[in-house]
């Protein structure tokens, strides 16, 4: 009796232990990503993707007609400024700059209105509309997601965000590119790709 009652605890404790391991909740992850074994590193990608892949990514045709106002930021030297000084807001806007990695120039900088946070616009170093986020989800909560769109209408990539410092990001077919953290995306080799200030 005392045999059978230990061999299903020890059973019941190996189940839970395997649940553990392959039941993980994105939402809940702390950023420890170089820290991660493969199989961890796997079994994340592999949910992300099936959150936010629900529905393949297909072309829009329509975001140059819908966007005509904004393919032109008419105040691209101020707010070029203001993103390479590090603002966080600007006027009526949050902004963020984007750097390659060896300078420290950057090349391109996205504003998202205030007013309606359920799109951000990224603009050239001469200010000219280069991409557009759709965001989907209880943003400013986390978690959610956003839809990246070249002013073509292409689908560019697909964002995961898990917190303020912490989002997971993926090509238009679903293939994993990297997670970002605070100013840095890390590939699925923990090295350092893309830096970034973050709003």
């Amino acid at each position: 009796m005392v045999k059978n009652f230990l061999l299903i605890i020890a059973l019941f404790v190996q189940s839970a232990v395997f649940a553990n391991l392959y039941d993980i909740y994105v939402a809940n992850i702390e950023y420890d990503w170089i820290n991660k074994s493969e199989l961890e590193k796997t079994a994340i990608i592999d949910e992300v993707r099936d959150i936010i892949f629900e529905q393949p990514l297909s072309q829009r045709d329509d975001l140059k007609t819908i966007f005509q106002q904004r393919l032109k930021d008419k105040e691209y030297k101020e707010h070029y400024m203001a993103a390479s000084a590090g603002y966080k807001e600007y006027k009526e806007y949050n902004i963020s700059a984007f750097y390659y990695k060896k300078f420290k120039h950057i090349y391109m900088y996205a504003l998202q209105d205030k007013k309606d946070l359920s799109k951000s616009f990224y603009y050239d170093a001469l200010g000219n509309l280069r991409y557009i986020d759709f965001i989907d989800g209880d943003y400013p909560d986390y978690p959610y997601s956003a839809i990246q769109y070249k002013i073509s209408g292409e689908p560019v990539s697909a964002i995961y965000y898990v917190s303020k410092d912490c989002q997971y990001l993926f090509k238009p077919d679903g293939e994993f590119e990297g997670v970002w953290f605070k100013h840095k995306l890390y590939n699925g080799k923990n090295k350092v790709v893309l830096t970034r200030t973050t709003y």
